[in-house]
């Protein structure tokens, strides 16, 4: 049984170290044969960005002497192994470890990363011009316009020397940009700097007539567009996750993660669980990818205990992933409460969306965050029509954090403990009682409906939706429908386990409103009315779940809970 590739992204260690590869050399054909002298490759952090440029790295390098490759699939492309292997100078550069809160110590950082390529091109064959500034660089004497020129100056001594023109291989190219951007208010300078530093770096090696190399791949989290950095850059292609092209060669296929679960000798309920937790990605056109690294993770977990595998259904991938900038958004952004809740009902939103994004423009235009999230893998896009887009959440994981995000949200701006709402729920489903629940729902809706600044003409669908927001957020293991055909007629919310081991009770909700706070109390009792004559319970009865009857009543921020037991 060969080792899992925990944290693995050197290709030479994974390939000599007996670890489970899943096999994306194909990606390397793709690379030569789709169009873009330059292409960017956006996809989600930890989804092997950071693993295939290594492995193409070793592939097209003619500094390297081992051979890697023969067992894999590339291999047999004898045509692209003949005319690409071991024959190009490469220059690779990762930005990943970028992530300063200034703009000094990011360029202080930025010059050690340049000074350390740079040295290893000191004794370089090229003219004493280019072999002076190398040198600047490598001893960090430069100034700022020198470091902006490396790449350059790099790509054209390789040439010179060589007599090929290099292969240019920039990893993470968004992570500084990204901490410039979370780090705006620290230092109001930063964002602007980094910007101004990363354009001039790329347009200095990759634009105009005079460039030195033979084609570029970049790879981050994020096209940033708007801000110029691409801005008249020779040919370049675009493949993100809105985009067709290289679609399933980050992330796992559902054939790979069989064939993974085979080799560790996991079960069909495995699968089961990986589906839901793991699965369901969709990039360009092709659906069904799933996430490397909870994969991996969960594999792990897996075959080193004896708990049932449902127990290991947890959220790897959220929990490492940088996902700072994304719940910023969620608890920040005040814009998008509406479509966070259609969200965690498990439904589509569409909307009107560029999808070359601006970390600027997030908080001016609304609808960047949706390709924000898409892009850093917290939501799938499907195009809809021209500029309109629909969104959903993949998976289970996504869900999770989902939820716990906008949990995070409602505590602070209501200061309504809601872990303890969803205990309250909990021992309701599961034994009847429900008076704490009762109490805790009161004391929800009414801080809650404060916050929102409701007027008292609001319609009953507002009032439903909030209160569908809020319970589609609540623990694992339930479930929770509106408009679900009932008696004789569609019951408004209900919630009930999803299967018996999670309680033997479910609650049916009819909502109604009212203008005239003296009539909330009589409005509340005319909904749990309505539910009794109409029978609204029978199918959770059918179902076999003893059955709790709400009957809310709002005015304005008021509400009233009438209960009953059927």
């Amino acid at each position: 049984m060969k080792k899992l590739p925990t944290s693995v992204e050197n290709f030479e260690r994974l390939i000599k170290g007996n670890y489970y590869y899943v096999d994306k050399t194909m990606l390397i054909k793709d690379i030569i044969s789709l169009s873009g002298k330059i292409k960017l490759i956006t996809r989600p952090r930890r989804f092997g960005k950071t693993l295939n440029m290594d492995m193409m790295l070793r592939f097209f390098s003619m500094d390297e002497e081992e051979n890697l490759f023969e067992d894999l699939k590339i291999w047999q492309e004898k045509e692209t192994v003949r005319e690409h292997y071991h024959k190009y100078p490469v220059i690779y550069i990762s930005f990943k470890k970028i992530k300063n809160p200034t703009w000094d110590s990011a360029y202080s950082s930025i010059k050690e990363l340049l000074s350390d390529i740079a040295s290893k091109y000191e004794s370089i064959n090229a003219n004493e011009r280019l072999k002076e500034k190398i040198k600047f660089i490598a001893e960090k004497e430069a100034d700022i316009g020198l470091y902006k020129d490396t790449l350059y100056i790099l790509s054209q001594a390789l040439y010179e020397e060589r007599g090929i023109m290099p292969i240019i291989l920039i990893d993470e190219y968004d992570v500084p940009i990204e901490s410039a951007y979370l780090n705006r208010h620290k230092d109001p300078d930063y964002y602007d700097n980094m910007i101004d530093f990363m354009r001039s770096f790329l347009t200095a090696a990759l634009k105009g007539s005079d460039t030195y190399f033979s084609f570029a791949v970049l790879t981050g989290v994020y096209r940033i567009a708007k801000e110029s950095i691409f801005s008249g850059l020779n040919n370049l292609a675009v493949y993100s996750v809105f985009h067709e092209g290289m679609d399933d060669k980050f992330g796992f296929t559902e054939d790979e993660v069989i064939k993974m679960l085979e080799h560790y000798n996991l079960t069909d309920e495995d699968k089961e669980i990986i589906d839901k937790w793991y699965g369901n990605y969709k990039i360009g056109e092709t659906y069904n990818l799933y996430n490397p690294w909870s994969i991996v993770n969960y594999i792990a977990s897996r075959i080193i205990s004896k708990k049932p595998p449902k127990a290991h259904a947890q959220k790897y991938w959220v929990n490492t992933s940088e996902n700072k900038i994304i719940i910023e958004q969620i608890e920040g952004n005040e814009e998008i409460k509406s479509e966070i809740d259609e969200l965690l009902q498990k439904k589509e939103i569409i909307t009107s969306v560029d999808t070359s994004l601006s970390l600027r423009e997030m908080e001016e235009d609304e609808t960047a965050v949706w390709v924000l999230f898409a892009n850093s893998g917290y939501l799938n896009a499907r195009w809809v029509d021209i500029g309109r887009y629909a969104f959903w959440i993949p998976n289970e994981e996504i869900m999770m954090f989902f939820k716990e995000s906008v949990l995070r949200w409602i505590n602070k701006k209501t200061k309504v403990r809601m872990k303890k709402l969803y205990d309250y729920l909990d021992e309701m489903l599961r034994n009847g009682r429900y008076e704490n629940f009762v109490e805790g729902l009161t004391n929800f809706l009414e801080n809650g409906l404060s916050y929102y600044d409701v007027a008292r003409n609001e319609s009953e669908r507002f009032y439903k939706g909030f209160l569908l927001g809020m319970l589609a957020i609540a623990v694992n293991g339930y479930v929770v429908e509106s408009e679900m055909e009932s008696g004789y007629g569609r019951l408004d919310v209900v919630i009930y386990p999803k299967d018996k081991s999670y309680g033997q009770y479910a609650a049916v909700i009819e909502v109604k409103r009212t203008d005239k706070e003296d009539e909330i109390g009589e409005k509340s009792k005319e909904a749990l009315y309505q539910l009794k004559e109409r029978k609204y319970y029978a199918k959770m009865k059918s179902l076999g779940y003893k059955v709790i009857g709400f009957g809310i009543a709002f005015c304005g921020k008021k509400v009233v809970i009438t209960t009953k037991k059927f």
